[in-house]
């Protein structure tokens, strides 16, 4: 079926944003760094570098790397970011159905993009004009007729190269001083349209180097520096125009000012309309503008091409995802052929075109549909009969008319019967298939949900594998929302960090909404409290056991301790009762003595506490340095517990102790952030290397200074085998002498977040070392 359905993948924000750098500055890669960027296949971190590299170059395209005031730079890129974010939201959101190319870009355009950007015009109020000059309301940019023949479309360059001629000094053929026949046909061809300056000729011949000449030397003229990004304007917005009319009507020449054969003018006018209804209203007072808009608009096309930027009976617009179903709707009412739907009958284009809907094609997309739905509630019902409601909706659904335009449905719902079944490995082809079909059509709100079950699926069976779950984990982040966010720390540390953060969000999600066995089938859920081992070992830890007991227990379940567990937080047993043990002891130490209860509770504690340093004192070591989600071992746990028995146990056993986790951090790193002595001196003594540091640069002794731990910082100084730089002491310096300044906001602000700092006089001793030190 694959094979009949075409492409029809909207715009992605990070194709939409190559294509607009490459009208003004085009990136020197090689084509598939460029390919893998726009398909979003490359490493998220490489992706997000590429981006800013992209907006860095757009930046000196404009001249304004270099500019004391960045305000017009400022004011450009909120539009452009805003305008990618919107296209990631559509992308994810909106259902083409068996569109084509043209129709899916045409529906975008016409529906959201064109009347949008005039509006978004309408509105920009720039502190710093790209053009003083220009009259404000004189869309030069625009393709307009050709007063003279009205058959014929002056395009952007030729009416800034006729503006800007008509006030420079001289013949064309000796703008540059000498005489030179060669440009002035050149500037002839550009003017004519025939050609598209390209973009190396207008740096070079519009270069700062270049002082022009002009007639009246009473008004202000252009600096060359502004009449070149005026004319990468002209340039970039012509190429682009061209483009758009080669790809929706091919064969039409792009100067014709024909709308019915042009298409890109019926766009250019709804961009018109937008902005003269948005323009004349006045943009400091929004409530007003918004009620001024809606009133200027005739009511045939609130529900049309202007319904996606019409404001509500609240005066709010819709928000992209509102947006996406408005388009989806389109998009399911449209013809399936080539022809792309006419926006207005008459050649004034003031006149709409009754919406063409193909009424049997719609019947037959809502029936397919519906029939998802039905399979959707079966499967997620409470009746007994599940699997085979399931299997008998699919195999209906197979022989509906336009289930080719549904191939990514079926395979998701084929992947949820498949989980339901038992069979994990059948239900990630079927996932897999699907979001692959995904990527190369775009099929509506479906693709978050697929995303969503790739990512579980991906790091339930590895444990946690980051090449197998980025790809969706990119897309869950196209469209995250801010607790999401939040909570997985996004943008404020390393990508594999935020992921694996969000694999662990994914759990309680997965197990406890997707696997949803059929009646008969057993699936191995993850570790929980009533597993198997879990309750033998709780039975070693309250019964006070012998090492005898213990060897049992280890021989018994030997085969789960060296395995990670089926758990997408990629935990063991070990790294699971490493955590769980040392809380569980903490709180019944805190615990009140019960008459009748046969052990006092810190007792009880003392013995359980006991019983885990038997476990690890019979656990080979590779057990003992597995890892948990966020690539923590058990050292770097007791370090942040200030656990020192079981430091020196682990140590003993020849644990990995420099080992570091998601962020750099070692268990030296986490010693110094808590203040544990004893630990940061043992590890010390062993060998520990407290030169490591975390994502951010920081080294142990950085912590200590960021939070007041002199001792331990002294203990880092005295350290003679891997002495302390001056760059380290500076840091330290600067962040002890901060805090002890600013103690009191200090404290409260990492109190916010969850840290307990030392007193100011902490800060201040780290302070005097470390400036003793540099002094010296």
């Amino acid at each position: 079926m694959s094979d009949a359905m075409p492409n029809t993948q909207l715009p992605t924000s990070t194709s939409a944003l190559l294509y607009f750098v490459s009208l003004f500055s085009p990136p020197e890669w090689q084509h598939s760094e460029r390919r893998r960027y726009t398909s979003s296949e490359m490493r998220l971190e490489k992706g997000a570098d590429w981006s800013v590299e992209l907006l860095d170059l757009l930046c000196r395209s404009f001249g304004q790397e270099n500019a004391q005031s960045p305000t017009l730079w400022l004011d450009f890129l909120k539009p452009v970011s805003e305008g990618l974010g919107i296209l990631d939201a559509l992308e994810l959101h909106t259902r083409t159905y068996s569109a084509t190319p043209q129709q899916a870009l045409w529906v975008l355009l016409a529906f959201d993009i064109a009347p949008a950007l005039g509006r978004t015009w309408g509105f920009w109020c720039q502190d710093e004009p790209l053009l003083p000059l220009m009259p404000e309301d004189d869309l030069w940019f625009l393709p307009h007729q050709d007063p003279t023949n009205p058959n014929r479309l002056i395009l952007p360059v030729e009416a800034i190269l006729t503006w800007w001629l008509e006030r420079v000094e001289g013949p064309q053929n000796r703008l540059w001083g000498e005489y030179d026949d060669e440009r002035r046909r050149t500037l002839d061809n550009w003017k004519s349209g025939r050609r598209t300056p390209a973009i190396s000729r207008i740096m070079e011949w519009f270069s700062d180097d270049y002082q022009f000449s002009y007639k009246s030397s009473d008004e202000a003229h252009l600096s060359t520096a502004q009449l070149r990004s005026l004319l990468l304007w002209a340039r970039a917005i012509e190429q682009a125009y061209k483009d758009l009319v080669g790809y929706l009507t091919p064969g039409v020449a792009p100067n014709d000012a024909e709308p019915i054969r042009n298409k890109a003018l019926q766009l250019i006018e709804l961009f018109r309309w937008s902005h003269e209804a948005t323009v004349v209203t006045d943009p400091t007072n929004p409530a007003l503008a918004d009620q001024a808009f809606v009133e200027a608009l005739p009511s045939w096309i609130k529900e049309g091409a202007f319904r996606a930027i019409t404001p509500d009976r609240s005066g709010r617009l819709l928000a992209a995802e509102q947006v996406a179903d408005f388009l989806s709707e389109i998009f399911k009412a449209m013809p399936h052929d080539d022809a792309l739907p006419v926006m207005f009958k008459e050649v004034t284009l003031r006149a709409p075109a009754p919406p063409v809907q193909d009424l049997d094609l719609l019947e037959q997309r809502r029936t397919v549909l519906g029939a998802i739905e039905n399979i959707l509630l079966a499967w997620s019902g409470g009746n007994s009969g599940r699997q085979h409601r399931v299997a008998a909706g699919l195999a209906k659904l197979q022989h509906l008319p336009r289930t080719a335009e549904f191939e990514p449905d079926i395979a998701y719902l084929s992947a949820l019967n498949a989980l339901s079944s038992g069979d994990f490995n059948e239900a990630r082809q079927y996932a897999e298939n699907a979001l692959e079909l995904c990527l190369t059509r775009s099929v509506g709100p479906l693709k978050l949900d697929i995303a969503r079950l790739n990512f579980s699926l991906a790091v339930a069976q590895d444990a946690f594998n980051r090449a197998s779950a980025e790809r969706s984990f990119r897309i869950l982040c196209k469209s995250v929302q801010p607790r999401d966010a939040a909570r997985w720390k996004l943008g404020e540390g390393p990508i594999d960090y935020s992921m694996r953060l969000a694999a662990a969000d994914h759990a309680a999600w997965f197990w406890g909404n997707i696997v949803r066995p059929y009646e008969g089938v057993e699936i191995e859920a993850p570790l929980q409290e009533n597993s198997e081992i879990i309750r033998a070992y709780a039975d070693l830890l309250f019964s006070g056991a012998s090492e005898v007991e213990v060897r049992a227990f280890k021989k018994k379940f030997g085969g789960q301790l060296k395995r990670k567990l089926r758990d997408v937080r990629g935990d063991t047993f070990f790294t699971v009762t490493s955590k769980m043990v040392p809380d569980l002891v903490r709180v019944m130490r805190q615990m009140p003595t019960y008459s009748g209860i046969p052990k006092e509770p810190s007792e009880l504690a003392n013995s359980m506490a006991a019983t885990h340093l038997k476990l690890v004192r019979l656990l080979p070591t590779d057990v003992l340095d597995a890892r948990d989600y966020l690539k923590q071992t058990a050292l770097m746990l007791a370090a942040e517990r200030k656990d020192v028995d079981m430091i020196k146990a682990l140590v003993d056993r020849h644990v990995d102790i420099d080992a570091q986790d998601v962020l750099g951090r070692t268990a030296l790193h986490s010693a110094a952030k808590v203040g544990a002595d004893r630990c940061f001196e043992i590890l010390l003594a062993v060998g520990a290397n407290p030169t490591l540091q975390t994502y951010t640069g920081k080294t142990p002794a950085i912590f200590a200074a960021e939070f007041g731990r002199a001792t331990i910082f002294e203990m880092r100084f005295a350290c003679s085998t891997y002495q302390m730089g001056r760059s380290e002491l500076e840091e330290a310096h600067k962040l002890s002498q901060e805090a002890a300044k600013n103690f009191k906001a200090k404290r409260k602000a990492y109190a916010a977040q969850g840290y307990e700092v030392a007193g100011r006089k902490g800060f201040q001793r780290i302070a005097a070392l470390a400036l003793e030190m540099l002094d010296e």
